[in-house]
């Protein structure tokens, strides 16, 4: 009987490229923790090889230009070293993840904060290496993008979609790397988020999400074969118990046909220094409105757009 591939021994090794498209070695990158890995190998724009002939019938259908998709879930989580003041902080290895989503790697001492900024100049890219039970498939200069969600009583996580170049799956030998930079997740609730607040003011979350948003194009030319990030528009989704109109009027901040209405948001989570993560905006606008039961309780769901301020700005993923 064939030996099958099991579903669960897959791993993933990321590497930050120096040169766009050239892969460093394995055995340089870093083993991500990762929660769910869902690749499409090979993918691209198809044409039919059509013919004239006395039959009928159906025709090859030709990739005209190959690549690769990977689906990756990690924990939103902290590198777990705690930062020491005015000297240094530890990027979350994760963070090159990050770096290849257009987002600039601040590394603050004094905030003692490592912040994931977007730029709209040229981005950074990476190559994946996808284990999957022996197996092995090397997608270098992969760029992608990014979105992240916290919901009380779960597990909070950040989800990529990385587009690469193609390269044939091959047999590999096992790796000796280990996860480093990398702590554990911990359960969003009352005891370790410590921040939600929408435009001032604290609201009683029951969700928050964002969606960096960035487009990512695959490009096969004559004398050119890359991706490329050509625009982004951060959006976002937050659900929190409704308040009264006295001490918060969603309704005065969700309106537009007259003014728009903008504030920044904020969502931190975490308590132990090297495992504090978060988001924070500096012009959101507050757009979709629905209601929601929650044990008995009316609870708002609204979407949100994260808006430049002075350009580059919308927002900043905080590790710290």
């Amino acid at each position: 009987m064939p030996t099958p591939l099991l579903t669960r021994k897959k791993a993933l090794v990321a590497v930050i490229e120096t040169t766009y498209g050239e892969s460093p070695a394995i055995d340089t990158g870093t083993l991500m923790l990762t929660t769910e890995l869902t690749p499409t190998p090979y993918q691209g724009n198809t044409v039919e090889r059509t013919r004239m002939r006395e039959h009928l019938g159906g025709y090859a259908q030709i990739n005209t230009g190959p690549n690769t998709q990977l689906q990756i879930t990690v924990p939103w989580s902290g590198s777990g070293t705690a930062p020491v003041a005015g000297t240094s902080v530890t990027p979350p290895a994760l963070g090159m993840l990050l770096r290849a989503c257009k987002l600039a790697e601040v590394q603050d001492v004094e905030t003692g904060e490592v912040r994931y900024e977007p730029i709209s100049g040229d981005g950074e890219s990476v190559t994946l290496y996808y284990l999957h039970d022996g197996q092995l498939q090397r997608i270098p200069g992969a760029r992608g993008t990014v979105t992240g969600s916290g919901q009380t009583d779960g597990l909070p996580t950040l989800s990529f979609t990385f587009t690469g170049l193609y390269n044939r799956p091959e047999t590999t030998t096992p790796q000796t790397l280990e996860v480093l930079d990398q702590a554990d997740e911990i359960p969003v609730n009352f005891q370790n988020t410590t921040a939600f607040t929408l435009q001032g003011y604290e609201a009683l979350g029951q969700s928050f999400s964002f969606d960096v948003g960035n487009t990512v194009t695959y490009r096969n030319l004559v004398n050119y074969e890359g991706v490329i990030i050509t625009d982004r528009a951060s959006t976002g989704q937050v659900a929190f118990q409704a308040p009264r109109i006295a001490d918060f009027d969603v309704f005065e901040k969700v309106e537009s046909h007259q003014l728009v209405t903008t504030g920044p948001i904020e969502f931190m989570h975490g308590t132990v220094p090297g495992n504090i993560v978060g988001f924070r905006s500096v012009k959101s606008q507050l757009t979709g409105m629905s209601e929601q039961d929650s044990d008995g309780i009316t609870h708002y769901q609204m979407d949100c757009r994260h808006l430049p301020d002075t350009g580059d700005d919308e927002f900043a993923l905080v590790f710290k």
